[in-house]
């Protein structure tokens, strides 16, 4: 049981779509892996329109200081 579960852990899958793919082949952005270049790229997008949301979050409530 303990094998197969560490089988799981190091397969790739792609964090769009979930299908298993193959380290050598696949494309990777961030660190994760995709099984096309469209995919790497709606990741890319989505990871941008995430950090845009948060940049403009932090500019509505700015930091106070302190300790609380």
């Amino acid at each position: 049981m303990k094998f197969f579960l560490l089988i799981i852990m190091f397969e790739k899958h792609c964090q769009i779509c979930g299908i298993e793919v193959k380290k050598d082949t696949a494309s990777k952005r961030f660190g994760k892996y995709f099984c096309n270049k469209e995919h790497a790229e709606q990741h890319v997008a989505k990871k941008q329109e995430e950090e845009r949301l948060m940049e403009e979050e932090r500019r509505k409530n700015p930091p106070r200081g302190g300790c609380c």
